[in-house]
């Protein structure tokens, strides 16, 4: 995917006074820039969220890698990583991809509630965690509560004539995707299967795979996976 600057569009209050938000992949350069101007709340709901990502990033590196030994395994700049916990700038979707996939984590951790509103088990339609790529018109939703699960669902919009060749992914455990609407050309270690709505396919994760959507309509699937693996690329 580019490499597009993550910002969060909305949240909504959650009964335990926790936020729930999308975030846009929206910055056309590929930047990890300084948040954008706008509206007051807009601010606001964009600045919870790039703290809660930095503390993040500082709980799950603390006692493991020094930052300098994160920013080596990721390939970024340790004054970057050290802005990124501190909550200031917009880190773009390619550095947090690359940060998740260091430490370990599914890029939707990133985005988890405080502790407090975890333990969950409802999500309301309206309440699912997006992450939007509006150059490549991927929608990614998270249908289980956080990424604190042993087992992750994630829908996927895959939009017409999307190729994915070159986002290749491969993770530990197990995935099943089920076509939900549309028809997906899904390729598993080289290996090419067609699916239409309706159909499933179940692969060991660690082979590596990618989707195709060769039609004129965006497709939508359900991935299952177990651990939870959105974001995990090695």
């Amino acid at each position: 995917m580019r490499t597009d600057s993550v910002t969060p569009s909305r949240y909504n209050a959650a009964k335990a006074d926790t936020r729930k938000g999308s975030f846009v992949v929206d910055s056309p350069n590929g930047s990890d820039a300084a948040p954008r101007g706008g509206d007051a709340a807009n601010g606001s709901d964009r600045d919870f969220w790039i703290a809660r990502i930095g503390s993040t990033i500082r709980e799950h590196r603390t006692g493991r890698f020094t930052v300098e030994e994160l920013a080596e395994r990721a390939g970024v700049s340790a004054g970057l990583i050290s802005q990124i916990e501190r909550g200031i700038g917009n880190p773009s979707f390619a550095t947090l991809l690359r940060l998740a996939s260091s430490l370990g984590l599914p890029l939707a951790t990133m985005f988890n509630e405080p502790e407090e509103g975890r333990h969950n088990m409802l999500v309301r339609k309206a309440d699912r965690r997006r992450i939007e790529v509006p150059s490549q018109g991927v929608v990614m939703e998270l249908i289980v509560p956080d990424t604190e699960r042993k087992l992750g669902v994630v829908s996927m919009r895959i939009p017409a004539h999307f190729d994915g060749a070159n986002t290749s992914d491969s993770h530990e455990g197990e995935e099943c995707v089920i076509v939900q609407s549309g028809s997906l050309v899904a390729t598993v270690a080289g290996q090419e299967f067609e699916l239409e709505a309706g159909d499933s396919l179940t692969y060991d994760s660690s082979l590596p795979h990618w989707w195709h959507n060769r039609t004129d309509s965006a497709a939508v699937m359900l991935a299952i996976s177990t651990p939870p693996s959105l974001g995990r690329a090695h």
